[in-house]
C-alpha cells in the first residue's frame, strides 16, 4: 500500500514538473522585468492545480512542489532578464534611473554578506588596495549573483583597481536583498558610499571616470575611451555574454555545476539551496537549448565561443599585449570578466584548448588584475 502511494505521488510530481517546465519556457518570453513576478505566480498556480488534488498525506510534498515550482520560475526569470543588458531594453533603460542617491531607510538593508558562515578570510595585500585616503569614496558595495557574467565584469575591474569591495549575494527567488531599489531589480547593483549605480557598463564608466584623476601604477588611466575600446566593450554586452550562456548550460552535468555555487553561498536556507540548485540547473538548462540559443540565432554553442575568441584575438588585441596595448583597458578587464567567471567549468577548459592564443592574454590579464580585493576574502 505504502508503496502504491510513493508511485501515485510520484506521478503527480511529474505531472507538475511537466507543468513547470512548459511555463518556464514560456516565462522566458514574457520579455518585461515587470511582467516576470505575475508571471511566475501564474506557473505556480497551475503546479498547484496539476495533477495536486492530493489527499491531506500529501499536502506536504504538494506544497513542496509548487514552492520548488515557483523558485525555479523566479531564478529563470532572474538568470534570463540578467542575459540582456539594459542596452538591449529602451523602454526599461528609459524608466529605470541608473544612479540615485539612498535614502535612510534604503541603507538599513545594505547589509554585509556572510555572516552566518564559517569562512576565514584571506587577507587581501595592501599592495593590492588603492590608496584608501585618495579614494572619493569609503565604501563599495556590490549585489550580485555568483556565476552572473555582467556581475563578474564589475568584478574583474573593481579588482583591476584594488578597490575594496563588499559582497551580497542575492537570493534569486525573493530578492530581499536588493528590496531598497524598487524600480531596478537586476543584478548587477553596485552602492558607492550612499548612491546605487545600476548597469555593468554603466559602473564601471562611473567608476573610471570618477577615479580617472587617480593614477597610481595599474590604473587604466584617465584618458578617453577610444573607438576601438568602446566598439569591443559593446560587443561583450551585445554578443559575447550570450555565446558564454548556452555553454555554461550545454550538457545537464555542466549545468549543475554552474548551480554549485548556491550551496555554499549566500544567506538562504537549507531547502533555498538545494531548490535553487535542481529547480535551477534544469530550467536554465531547457531555457538555454529551447530559448537563448534560438533568441541569438546559435546552433553550436562551442563553435560560436571559439570564432568569438578567435574575432578578440584577431581584431580586438591584434598584435598587442592587450586590446589596450602595453596595459588592459575597459574591453580587455570585460571580456577577461567573463571568462573567468566560468574558469572551473569545461567551457573554460575547452576554449583554451581550442582557441590557443586566448591564455596567453588570459594569464597576461591574471597577472594584471591581481588577487580579488572583496572583503569577504573568496577569490573570484
Amino acid at each position: 500500500m505504502m508503496r502504491q502511494t510513493a508511485h501515485a505521488l510520484g506521478r503527480r510530481a511529474a505531472a507538475a514538473s511537466k507543468v513547470a517546465a512548459a511555463g518556464l519556457a514560456e516565462s522566458a518570453l514574457v520579455g518585461s522585468a515587470a511582467r516576470a513576478p505575475m508571471h511566475a505566480r501564474g506557473i505556480a498556480s497551475k503546479v498547484i492545480a496539476a495533477e495536486f488534488v492530493a489527499p491531506s498525506a500529501s499536502r506536504f510534498l504538494a506544497g513542496a512542489a509548487a514552492f520548488g515550482g515557483l523558485f525555479a520560475a523566479s531564478a529563470t526569470m532572474a538568470t534570463a532578464v540578467n542575459l540582456v543588458d539594459v542596452e538591449t531594453l529602451p523602454q526599461a533603460k528609459a524608466a529605470v534611473p541608473k544612479v540615485r542617491r539612498l535614502t535612510r531607510r534604503s541603507r538599513r538593508h545594505l547589509a554585509p554578506m556572510y555572516p552566518h558562515q564559517n569562512i576565514s578570510p584571506t587577507p587581501i595585500s595592501p599592495a593590492r588596495l588603492a590608496p584608501q585616503e585618495k579614494l572619493p569614496f569609503s565604501k563599495v558595495t556590490l549585489y550580485q549573483y555568483d556565476v552572473c557574467p555582467f556581475c563578474n565584469k564589475v568584478k574583474a575591474y573593481l579588482d583591476y583597481r584594488g578597490i575594496p569591495y563588499d559582497i551580497v549575494e542575492v537570493n534569486p527567488l525573493t530578492k530581499s536583498e536588493i528590496k531598497f531599489s524598487k524600480e531596478y531589480r537586476k543584478v548587477p547593483i553596485v552602492t558607492v558610499d550612499d548612491e546605487q549605480l545600476n548597469d555593468s557598463a554603466h559602473i564601471i564608466a562611473t567608476l573610471d571616470e570618477r577615479l580617472g584623476k587617480i593614477a597610481p601604477p595599474g590604473f587604466i588611466g584617465g584618458k578617453a575611451m577610444t573607438e576601438k575600446e568602446e566598439k569591443w566593450a559593446k560587443w561583450v554586452d551585445a554578443w559575447f555574454v550570450h555565446v558564454i550562456t548556452p555553454n555554461i548550460y550545454r550538457t545537464w552535468a555542466e549545468a549543475f555545476k554552474s548551480f554549485d555555487y548556491i550551496t555554499e553561498r549566500g544567506k538562504f536556507g537549507w531547502v533555498e539551496r538545494q531548490s535553487v540548485r535542481l529547480s535551477g540547473a534544469v530550467s536554465m538548462y531547457l531555457i538555454s537549448q529551447n530559448v537563448l540559443k534560438k533568441r541569438h540565432g546559435i546552433e553550436d554553442e562551442r563553435l560560436e565561443l571559439y570564432k568569438a575568441l578567435e574575432d578578440w584575438m584577431e581584431n580586438g588585441v591584434g598584435g598587442a599585449a592587450f586590446c589596450g596595448g602595453d596595459k588592459p583597458n575597459v574591453a580587455d578587464i570585460s571580456v577577461f570578466g567573463v571568462l573567468r567567471a566560468v574558469k572551473t567549468f569545461e567551457t573554460f577548459e575547452d576554449a583554451l584548448a581550442n582557441v590557443k592564443s586566448v591564455e596567453g592574454w588570459y594569464r597576461r590579464m591574471e597577472k594584471e588584475v591581481g588577487e580579488a580585493t572583496r572583503t569577504d576574502g573568496i577569490a573570484n
